[in-house]
């Protein structure tokens, strides 16, 4: 969500330093470990599904990231081992990723769906987290694209549904047009919205 300059606002509030140990969790292609990489940092990409991987390992910078096929909830780094960790999609988990990241001085970087209604869960959502040492140190928004994202999304599954039902199945893809529609409808209700944010310990 938010492409580039998405990435590239992370970039310059993660106090990443030439050599700087990073992790990109669920990295799909590697975007945000490329970016790094092309900084001078010793980026690492980690994803669950290895067709994700190859194909960011032969997009540009891909030969400067090491590729990590494994899923998030176990890491296989040992504790500590980063300086900088980034999660850039919905499935995050507060206690591997603080884990891995060093116990101080380091940061965090997400992109991520964030409570945006009016009681009080964007600050639960980052109580979670400050009970891993972590505190916020920049919030930029953007449920407003998220919610365009996903509307785009939901009307082009539903628009190709002959290709999409015929490479995941009738059931595949019905459950990602309901998640989908789900997604929409909490954005509409001001329930859930998207942001970027910077925690640091």
């Amino acid at each position: 969500m938010g492409g580039a300059e998405a990435t590239q606002w992370l970039l310059e509030r993660a106090r990443l330093a030439p050599g700087a140990a990073m992790l990109d969790a669920g990295a799909f292609v590697g975007a945000a470990a490329r970016a790094a990489a092309a900084r001078g940092a010793r980026a690492v990409a980690l994803d669950v599904v290895p067709d994700f991987l190859a194909a960011g390992r032969a997009l540009e910078g891909g030969r400067a990231v090491d590729w990590v096929t494994a899923d998030a909830r176990r890491l296989p780094f040992a504790d500590g081992t980063f300086a900088s960790v980034w999660c850039l999609e919905s499935s995050i988990f507060p206690r591997e990723l603080s884990r891995v990241a060093r116990a101080t001085g380091a940061t965090l970087c997400l992109g991520c769906e964030a409570p945006a209604d009016g009681r009080g869960g964007l600050e639960a959502f980052l109580e979670e987290w400050a009970e891993y040492g972590w505190r916020l140190a920049s919030h930029r928004p953007l449920s407003l694209e998220a919610l365009a994202t996903w509307r785009r999304c939901e009307a082009e599954l539903v628009a190709r549904r002959p290709h999409f039902e015929a490479r995941y199945g009738t059931r595949g893809y019905l459950r990602q047009l309901d998640h989908l529609a789900s997604l929409v409808a909490m954005y509409e209700r001001g329930s859930a919205g998207h942001a970027l944010m910077v925690l640091e310990r």
